[in-house]
């Protein structure tokens, strides 16, 4: 249920930052940021789900915690990155370097 609460916020987040560019759709980069977030936390489920990492995973609370929390954090890091190398140049007003 986390994931998909984040997704919804991620989505919201992208539209709002691709409102305020001129030849960005907002619907696409809102759908370019969940896109993003999922291709992460699946490749993070399929890597945790793995044989030794499952065991692990079992045998300490804490580390099943981290683990499972990992994947949607990692998810916000890969769209936060994607926002600012891609979305967000193109949101920053020009500065003009007069000397």
């Amino acid at each position: 249920m986390i994931g998909g609460l984040i997704a919804i916020a991620v989505a919201v987040w992208f539209f709002n930052t691709s409102q305020k560019i001129p030849d960005k759709d907002p619907i696409q980069w809102g759908a370019i940021g969940v896109a993003v977030y999922y291709v992460v936390v699946v490749l993070w489920r399929f890597i945790t789900d793995i044989g030794f990492m499952a065991d692990l995973h079992h045998q300490n609370v804490a580390i099943g915690m981290i683990i499972h929390y990992m994947g949607p954090a990692l998810g916000v890091l890969a769209a936060w990155l994607v926002r600012r190398r891609w979305l967000s140049p193109a949101a920053a007003p020009e500065k003009s370097g007069s000397a």
